[in-house]
C-alpha cells in the first residue's frame, strides 16, 4: 500500500524527494524513511525488505547519509532504488570510505565502500580507468559525481585535511592515484556519490 504522504504528492504531480535512514536529522523538504519511529520520520519501514510501498518510476530523488553501510543486502536495496527512481531521478549517497579509521569501531557497519563500489552497477562510460565487472547485476546507473571527503572531529586535523581533499579531488586520475597509493597514509572519511538510473 502506498503511504498517504507519497500518494498525495503523486496525485498532485508534486516532486518526491526521499531520505533513507534519516533518523531524527531529516533534511527539510524530504520524506524521511527509517526503521525507527523517531521525530521527523514520515514512513517507518525496514528497507532491508525493499521499497515495495513505492511505485515504479515515481521518485525524483533519493538521498542517504551514512546509511548504506548498515545494509546487509546492499545490491537488493540498490535495485529497489533503481526501480522507484524516475528515469531523470537522482540518487545521492554519502558513505564512509574503507580507510576511515573509525569505520570498524561501529559494529553495525556491514558494507565497505571505495571509489569503485558503485562501478559494479554503472554503465561503462561512467566508470573510472580501473574497470570492474558489471555482469553481477541487471541494472545500471550513470555516475555523475564522486568526491572524497577528508574530515576530522578535531579542529587542527580537520583544517589540515583540506589539503588532501583539494589535491585528490582535482580529477579522476588523482582520485584513483589516492586510493591505489595513498589511502592509508591520508585516510579518507567518506565518499559522496551522485548518480541517475539508466532506463
Amino acid at each position: 500500500m502506498i503511504p498517504k504522504i507519497i500518494q498525495e504528492k503523486i496525485d498532485n504531480n508534486l516532486p518526491i524527494h526521499i531520505e533513507l535512514g534519516c533518523g531524527n536529522t531529516k533534511t527539510s523538504g524530504k520524506i524521511g524513511i527509517d526503521q525507527f519511529e523517531l521525530e521527523g520520520v514520515d514512513i517507518v519501514a525496514n528497507v532491508e525488505e525493499g521499497l515495495e510501498f513505492l511505485p515504479d518510476n515515481s521518485i525524483d530523488s533519493i538521498s542517504s547519509r551514512h546509511f548504506l553501510e548498515h545494509i546487509n543486502n546492499f545490491d537488493f536495496l540498490l535495485k529497489e532504488i533503481h526501480r522507484v527512481l524516475k528515469p531523470e531521478g537522482i540518487h545521492k549517497a554519502i558513505v564512509p570510505h574503507f580507510s576511515n579509521p573509525y569505520f570498524y569501531s561501529d559494529y553495525t557497519h556491514k558494507t565497505h565502500f571505495g571509489l569503485y563500489s558503485f562501478d559494479y552497477f554503472a554503465e561503462e562510460s561512467s566508470k573510472l580507468k580501473r574497470k570492474v565487472p558489471g555482469f553481477y547485476n541487471d541494472i545500471q546507473f550513470i555516475i555523475i559525481k564522486r568526491d572524497l571527503h577528508f574530515k576530522s572531529p578535531f579542529l587542527i586535523r580537520n583544517l589540515l585535511k583540506r589539503i588532501p581533499k583539494f589535491i585528490f579531488n582535482l580529477n579522476n586520475f588523482n582520485k584513483e592515484l589516492y586510493e591505489g597509493s595513498f589511502c592509508y597514509l591520508f585516510p579518507c572519511t567518506e565518499i559522496y556519490f551522485e548518480m541517475r538510473p539508466k532506463k
